[in-house]
């Protein structure tokens, strides 16, 4: 999955890309590299089980239009003092795609698909990230 660096929030904001990527991911992974690698290993792994999970159009219901293999992770700098790590799916139609009722899965008719393998899982697991976070937190002031 291609991972992305956003500077802002919303509608706003911007890609970095290029070399300017490279130096800014680079900085903020030297200036904090278990949080950054705590963040970064839980996108990948809600990206990886979403695309596990995401639905394919059925061939009798017409051609997939791939939104299942677009599924992007990365880095958000929100001004002043934030850092976000994300997971999206950047097809434009994703949050709009429904469950039907001849789907084959566990996920119930007419539920978004974006809602129940993405959202869900994320707010399942911040509070194991917090603790993570909290963990490495502790072990870097008990070294100092």
């Amino acid at each position: 999955m291609a991972r992305k660096l956003k500077y802002g929030k919303g509608r706003g904001s911007i890609e970095i890309d290029g070399v300017q990527r490279d130096l800014i991911l680079e900085s903020i992974r030297a200036a904090d590299p278990s949080i950054i690698k705590v963040l970064e290993d839980t996108v990948d792994e809600l990206a990886r089980n979403s695309q596990e999970r995401w639905l394919v159009r059925q061939p009798k219901y017409g051609k997939s239009q791939d939104s299942k293999n677009q599924h992007t992770t990365g880095i958000r700098i929100v001004p002043p003092y934030t850092i976000e790590a994300f997971v999206e799916n950047s097809a434009p139609y994703a949050w709009a795609i429904k469950a039907g009722p001849t789907s084959n899965t566990n996920i119930p008719a007419g539920k978004r698909l974006a809602a129940v393998v993405l959202w869900d899982p994320a707010r399942r697991g911040v509070d194991k990230v917090i603790q993570q976070i909290a963990n490495e937190t502790i072990k870097r002031i008990r070294r100092v």
